[in-house]
């Protein structure tokens, strides 16, 4: 099977890498030829040719930014005629590529750079018109980025403020860590290592040990203790608050994008 990623950037790379990796024949379409060079210099078929790489492939997945994604399907869309395209693109609902490419059939998918690792949590939707054996084969290629679960279109703007940009968020916390580390006289390899663990063991806790972070915090606190002396002062923070409002505005972000690419369809 050929894929077709178009779009060679942060998260273009991470998907070809994973799908290369995992038996998949990939090519990669980039319009800037000083990063095709790049992709080239890691191991991977790249090319500028947006349409070229979309007539060979059985499946196309778009990783382009949503402001380009407009011109980009207007350049491809006889290429893309009945064959299965995967949108990554944040905001850009699977109503808005069938407008411009109406014989194409759309999964639109929300990971995030986790994908690089097999350790995404993957959102998809899907519109009615794939079979069953294509559903099969989409899912099949999503799981080589991690945890794959399908959701109602409507949840996409939350999946993307909460998931999508939780790399991000998870990065803040553990450069935090690895400052409070050398902060207390530690090397700073040694923090950076102890807070990356302390986000896997913590994850492994929740997702494999069945523990609510609720209960989590129940069984390392006590009266007194050093951990509670610690959650003290970040509530005085207002940590959890910091938290709601940046998914939140991260949520009104993508709706906003998203209404914006609807007007101008």
């Amino acid at each position: 099977m050929i894929v077709a990623v178009i779009g060679g950037g942060v998260i273009g790379e991470a998907v070809a890498r994973a799908l290369t990796l995992n038996g998949y024949n990939v090519v990669v379409s980039e319009k800037r030829i000083e990063r095709v060079k790049e992709l080239e210099g890691m191991g991977l078929k790249a090319t500028t040719d947006n349409r070229a790489v979309a007539k060979q492939a059985d499946i196309v997945i778009i990783c382009v930014k949503p402001k380009n994604v407009k011109s980009v399907l207007e350049e491809i869309k006889e290429e893309i005629r009945g064959k299965i395209l995967i949108s990554l693109a944040a905001a850009v609902t699977i109503g808005f590529i069938k407008k411009l490419a109406p014989e194409v059939k759309v999964v639109r998918a929300m990971p995030n750079l986790a994908i690089a690792v097999g350790e995404s949590f993957t959102a998809y939707s899907a519109e009615p018109g794939l079979r069953s054996e294509e559903m099969e084969e989409v899912i099949k290629l999503l799981r080589v980025f991690g945890v794959v679960e399908e959701i109602d279109e409507s949840y996409m703007d939350a999946i993307t403020a909460l998931s999508g940009c939780a790399p991000a968020y998870m990065a803040l916390i553990a450069e935090a860590m690895i400052y409070a580390g050398l902060g207390v006289g530690l090397e700073r390899n040694l923090a950076m290592k102890i807070a990356a663990q302390a986000m896997i063991g913590t994850g492994k806790l929740i997702l494999e040990g069945r523990r609510t972070p609720s209960q989590i915090l129940d069984m390392v606190t006590t009266p007194g203790g050093v951990t509670i002396e610690g959650l003290f002062e970040l509530e005085k923070s207002l940590i959890r608050y910091a938290f709601m409002s940046a998914v939140k505005a991260a949520r009104e972000k993508s709706h906003i994008i998203t209404s914006a690419l609807s007007e101008g369809c």
